[in-house]
C-alpha cells in the first residue's frame, strides 16, 4: 500500500520547505545588499550629473532624496495530497504535492529637497570646519581651494564663474596660481590649516583656527620660492609662521588670513561649467557662449581641466562612468577621468554635508515597486 510511504514524503517535503523559506531571509541581505548599495550609489551619481547639465542650460535642478527602502518577504507553502475513487470505492492511486511561493515587494521613499531652510543652506557659504576636514583627511589642497573656497584674502577665485554661465571671462589666474603654489607646500609638509584649541581643549569657545607657512632652511630651495610668493599675494606678516584663519576677508589683520567658502549652489554652478555643450546648442543660444578679452570663445578648460570635465555625445558613450540624457543628447564622465570622479566624489560629500538639515520640510513620495 502507497498511503504510508506518500505521507512520509509529503512530511519529509513539508520540512524540507520550512526549512527554505526560514532561510530565505538571511540569505536574502547578502544577495540584495550589494544590489541595492550599486543601483543607489548608481542613481545619486546620475541626479548630480544630470543637476550639473542642467545648470549650464540654465534649466531648474531638483534634488530628490532617497530616504528609505524597505524590503518585506511573503511565503506561502503548501502540501497536499489526493486519491482516485472508482464506484464509490478508495482506489490504490494517490497523488501528492507540494510549493513554496516567495513574494518580494520593496517600497522605495523620496524626499524631494526643498524649502526656505534647504534653500539657504544652498546659498550659505560652506564653513571653513568642513574645508579644514576635508584638507586634513587626504583630499587635494589645490582641489579643495579652486572648488570650495570663493576668495583668500584680497585673491578672488572665478567668482562670476559661481553663477550662471557669464559672458566674459572670469578672474581665475592669481587665485589657480596661488593654489598650486599651497598644494606644493602642503605635500612638503610646509603648509597646513589647523585647530588651535588653547590651554583648555574642553572648552569650545577656545578654539581657533590657524593657516601656517613654514619655509625651508635652505634659501635656495624652490619651496622658499613658493611661500614668499604666497605671502606676498595675500599681504601677509612676513615675519610670521602662523596666522589666524577667518572667514571674513575684509578688514582683517597682516596676522590673518580671511578665507571665504563658497556656497554649495555656487560649487554646483562652477562644476557646470565643464559642461561641453554640443555647437548646435550653442549655435541655437540654448548655452551662454562665454568670450575671453579678445572676443574669442572661452575654453573653460584652462580653468577646468583637473577638476572636472564633462563630455558630451550623441550616441550612448561606452566608457562612461556615469552617463545622463538632456536634450536629446548623452553626457558623461569618462570611467579613466580620475580628477573628475574624485570631484564627483567630493560634490557628493559636501552635498550630503550642507543639505542635510534640509530635511523632513517638503513632502514625502512612498512609492511601492512593482515585483
Amino acid at each position: 500500500m502507497l498511503f504510508p510511504r506518500t505521507i512520509g514524503l509529503l512530511l519529509c517535503a513539508a520540512a524540507l520547505l520550512q526549512g527554505c523559506a526560514s532561510n530565505i531571509g538571511p540569505s536574502s541581505v547578502r544577495r540584495e545588499r550589494p544590489n541595492y548599495n550599486r543601483e543607489i550609489v548608481q542613481s545619486h551619481d546620475e541626479q548630480m550629473l544630470l543637476n550639473l547639465v542642467r545648470l549650464r542650460y540654465r534649466d531648474t535642478p531638483l534634488f530628490v532624496e532617497l530616504t528609505s527602502v524597505v524590503t518585506s518577504y511573503a511565503f506561502d507553502q503548501n502540501v497536499s495530497i489526493g486519491t482516485k475513487i472508482f464506484d464509490g470505492k478508495v482506489g490504490d492511486e494517490y497523488t501528492a504535492g507540494a510549493g513554496l511561493l516567495i513574494g518580494n515587494r520593496p517600497t522605495v521613499t523620496y524626499l524631494p529637497l526643498q524649502g526656505e531652510e534647504f534653500a539657504i543652506r544652498m546659498l550659505s557659504p560652506l564653513p571653513l570646519d568642513s574645508i579644514m576636514l576635508f584638507s586634513q583627511t587626504g583630499w587635494s589642497v589645490e582641489r579643495l581651494l579652486l572648488l570650495c573656497v570663493q576668495r583668500i584674502n584680497d585673491v578672488e577665485n572665478a567668482a562670476s564663474a559661481t553663477g550662471p554661465t557669464p559672458t566674459t571671462k572670469p578672474s581665475f589666474e592669481a587665485f589657480r596660481d596661488l593654489a598650486t603654489r599651497l598644494r606644493r607646500l602642503s605635500i612638503a609638509g610646509r603648509f597646513g590649516m589647523n585647530w588651535d584649541f588653547g590651554e583648555d581643549p574642553s572648552v569650545q569657545s577656545a578654539y581657533h583656527m590657524k593657516f601656517w607657512l613654514k619655509p625651508p632652511e635652505d634659501p635656495s630651495d624652490p619651496l622658499a620660492a613658493d611661500v614668499a610668493a604666497v605671502r606676498e599675494a595675500l599681504r601677509i606678516d612676513p615675519g610670521l609662521e602662523e596666522y589666524a584663519l577667518t572667514p571674513f576677508p575684509h578688514n582683517r589683520r597682516s596676522d590673518e588670513v580671511g578665507m571665504r567658502g563658497r556656497s554649495l549652489l555656487g560649487v554646483l554652478y562652477f562644476l557646470s561649467q565643464s559642461v561641453e555643450a554640443p555647437k548646435e546648442h550653442a549655435d541655437a543660444g540654448l548655452v551662454t557662449v562665454t568670450l575671453d578679452r579678445d572676443g574669442r570663445p572661452f575654453d573653460w578648460d584652462t580653468l577646468l581641466k583637473d577638476t572636472m570635465r564633462i563630455h558630451a555625445s550623441k550616441a550612448r558613450p561606452t566608457n562612461a562612468f556615469v552617463a545622463v540624457t538632456h536634450r536629446g543628447w548623452w553626457f558623461y564622465i569618462a570611467d579613466d577621468d580620475l580628477a573628475s570622479k574624485s570631484s564627483l566624489s567630493l560634490l557628493n560629500f559636501l552635498f550630503s554635508l550642507q543639505s542635510a538639515s534640509g530635511k523632513g520640510k517638503s513632502p514625502v513620495l512612498t512609492l511601492p515597486v512593482g515585483r
